[in-house]
Parts: structure tokens; sequence; C-alpha cells
């Protein structure tokens, strides 16, 4: 193995620990705790995924537009339905997004 080459092993897989780097670096405010429960990790990692172009702040309907536009996945209709049913506004990132979905919440 390459020990040069480290940096590019992960040190942990799978989606809730990519859901769970992404609600970090989004919602970082030091010295406090994080707890979050999550509706489901695989439909909150496909989202990130689907959105990591998107450049925020972004309105709703071009957030929508990305999800619906994607390709199919297994929660792809409850996410569809979540984000539907979200006031039309700007939002932050993917943190300000799916808690105000209720996908993500404290």
């Amino acid at each position: 193995m390459n020990q040069s080459k480290k940096e590019q092993i992960p040190e942990s897989q799978g989606p809730e620990s990519q859901t769970g780097k992404i609600i970090n670096q989004q919602n970082v405010t030091e010295g406090q705790r994080k707890e979050v429960n999550v509706e489901s990790y695989s439909g909150v990692s496909k989202l990130a995924d689907i959105l990591k172009d998107v450049s925020f702040p972004a309105p709703k309907s071009k957030i929508l537009d990305y999800v619906v536009q994607s390709e199919d996945f297994d929660e792809k209709d409850s996410i569809i339905s979540a984000l539907n049913k979200l006031k039309d506004r700007t939002y932050n990132g993917v943190s300000d997004l799916t808690s105000s979905a209720g996908l993500v919440y404290r």
C-alpha cells in the first residue's frame, strides 16, 4: 500500500457516516454537542448527494427541480413529498433544507 495516499482512504463508510459528516460541516457550533434524529439515513444521504452541485443559498424551486430530475431511488417519492410541503423560500444548505423538511431534527 502506498502510504502517501492515506488521505484517499475513507476512515469510515456508509450513508450514516456521510450524512453525519455533511450535517457537521454545515451546522458547526463550537462547544455544542450535536444530537440529531434522522428519519432515513439513506434518504437524507441520497438527497445530499443529489444536491452536491447546487449552489446554496438556493430557492425551493431549484432544489425540487434537482430532486425531481434525479435518477430514481428508494425514497424519492417521500423526499419529494416532504420538499413539496416546504415554504417557498431560499434555503442556506442541505442542513437547513433537511431540518425544515422534517427529515433531520433535534
